[in-house]
């Protein structure tokens, strides 16, 4: 099976063509994960597509644990949470947090708000 493009001899093999979008799946999957660790958590639902930034609200349940939260692409701004109440602002591009717990498992709460223009 082929299918016509632009390419010079005016076909391409399906096979190719299928490389090519698993390649750019990777390269978008790639674009959402916590490369730092955590577990990625959309809060598109919770934000506009206009915001910036947003304000947390950490309720910690553990005396010992530590909660670090980023957004993919801004991993040098990330916040973490000691005390069992706890306040932090995180830029990001697209409304994917990535939340880490240290020290164990243990629960804990976050309240987001959004920031429409953070600067």
């Amino acid at each position: 099976m082929q299918v016509k493009d632009d390419s010079p001899n005016g076909t391409e093999n399906v096979r190719t063509s299928c490389i090519r979008v698993a390649m750019i799946t990777a390269i978008l999957i790639a674009a959402n994960m916590c490369l730092q660790g955590g577990a990625p958590v959309d809060i598109s639902r919770y934000v506009a597509p206009t915001t910036m930034a947003v304000e947390l609200k950490i309720t910690l349940m553990s005396a010992t644990g530590t909660l670090v939260v980023y957004s993919p692409g801004y991993e040098a701004q990330q916040a973490r949470f000691t005390r069992q109440e706890s306040f932090g602002l995180i830029p990001f591009a697209e409304p994917i947090l990535c939340v880490k717990a240290i020290g164990g498992p243990f629960a804990f709460n976050i309240e987001v708000t959004p920031i429409e223009d953070a600067y």
